[in-house]
């Protein structure tokens, strides 16, 4: 089977009062959303802003087989 070009990911970006940073990043196929938006709460609890986005990044796998 061929493995896809791109791993999917949700970040949770936190703001602090300094600008906007990446905290944490999990894989679309091993989490689910809720456990994404748990984490995010806890973040919010220790007084950050948060926010979770969509992304993607390059799969390892797929660069390592061309």
């Amino acid at each position: 089977m061929k493995a896809n070009k791109y791993t999917y990911l949700w970040v949770i970006w936190t703001n602090y009062g300094y600008g906007w940073e990446p905290e944490s990043s999990y894989d679309k196929k091993e989490t689910k959303y809720s456990q994404v938006v748990a984490d995010a709460k806890e973040y919010r609890i220790a007084g950050a802003q948060t926010k979770i986005r969509n992304t993607r990044a390059l799969n390892q796998s797929y660069t390592q087989q061309m």
